[in-house]
């Protein structure tokens, strides 16, 4: 029997233009969005309407009007909802490239939420004024979404900066933070058992198998580039996106692997060694393993299981 495993979503889709894109601002009250999913890039939801559980990893939390949640890349997710009161929910999405080019006018959201602390709740519940003022400035960014100009798409991305630094403004405030986030103190004993620098930047590991999941990678690559412990770094794939380094490493190659057979005519064999599987045989022997079928019969059936 195959594992089961989240859907995985490769693109930010943008049902305006009805093309992939970057950065996205879309308005969600369809229920196939909340089944368990993962995708590989950054996503905020501000909650319009309706009632419900979000599961993010290993946390869950109610969601009701006024709440505000953030979920990382390639975090595992999904959300129960209520059918006599369903949710009516405001989705951005923004590529995990775009949090990390300085040219991007998000490189600053990327610098402040890539920075890990597991003591800092993915989630925000917006009440009175505040909430307000969030619904506010989500009705002022859905006005310029649905403009087609140049400059209505420059001032909806100063909107979504507007509204992810008052997100973090007010959850800071309500745990009485500073905006200078601290490592945690699970990272600080770790690094200094280990003898090692405390980098903040943890989420660069994640974005180092996105970017090369096709090379010959393994834990001592990263112990080697990022200057940690394989053990060390094997604990914080879990945190970070809910798998261990090996799995995750599988499953990213696997969703494009899956992208490739469905887009393109490429032979089985090219497209296993393309992905990073050394031979084959391995990606075969993974292939069915996760998905319960052959890589030639999920082509044939388009993908579906």
């Amino acid at each position: 029997m195959p594992e089961k495993e989240p859907l995985y979503i490769e693109e930010i889709f943008d049902y305006v233009s009805q093309r992939p894109q970057k950065f996205a601002l879309n308005f969600w009250e369809d229920p196939r969005y909340f089944k368990l999913h993962r995708h590989n890039f950054v996503e905020f939801m501000y909650v319009v309407k309706g009632e419900g559980t979000e599961h993010i990893n290993s946390i869950s939390y109610s969601l009701k009007p006024g709440t505000f949640s953030i979920v990382m890349p390639y975090q595992i997710h999904r959300i129960e909802y209520s059918e006599q009161n369903p949710l009516s929910i405001y989705v951005v999405a923004i590529s995990f490239e775009e949090l990390l080019a300085p040219s991007s006018i998000f490189y600053r959201i990327g610098q402040l939420l890539l920075n890990y602390d597991e003591n800092v709740l993915p989630y925000y519940y917006f009440e009175g004024k505040e909430k307000e003022m969030m619904d506010s400035l989500f009705e002022e960014a859905w006005i310029y979404y649905n403009q087609q100009d140049v400059w209505a798409e420059i001032i909806l991305k100063a909107k979504i900066l507007e509204i992810v630094a008052y997100f973090d403004r007010c959850r800071n405030l309500a745990c009485g933070k500073n905006f200078q986030r601290p490592a945690s103190n699970f990272v600080t004993n770790r690094a200094q058992k280990e003898n090692i620098p405390v980098p903040t930047d943890y989420w660069q590991l994640v974005y180092y198998v996105h970017k090369n999941y096709n090379q010959n990678i393994d834990l001592k690559t990263l112990s080697k580039e990022f200057h940690l412990s394989p053990s060390y770094i094997s604990q914080l794939f879990k945190k970070l996106v809910g798998s261990n380094f090996h799995n995750f490493l599988i499953e990213v190659r696997l969703q494009h692997a899956c992208s490739l057979l469905l887009s393109t005519d490429k032979p089985v064999t090219d497209i296993a060694l393309e992905v990073g599987f050394d031979s084959y045989s391995t990606f075969a022997r993974v292939f069915h393993k996760h998905k319960g079928m052959s890589a030639l019969e999920f082509r044939k059936r388009g993908g579906a299981g």
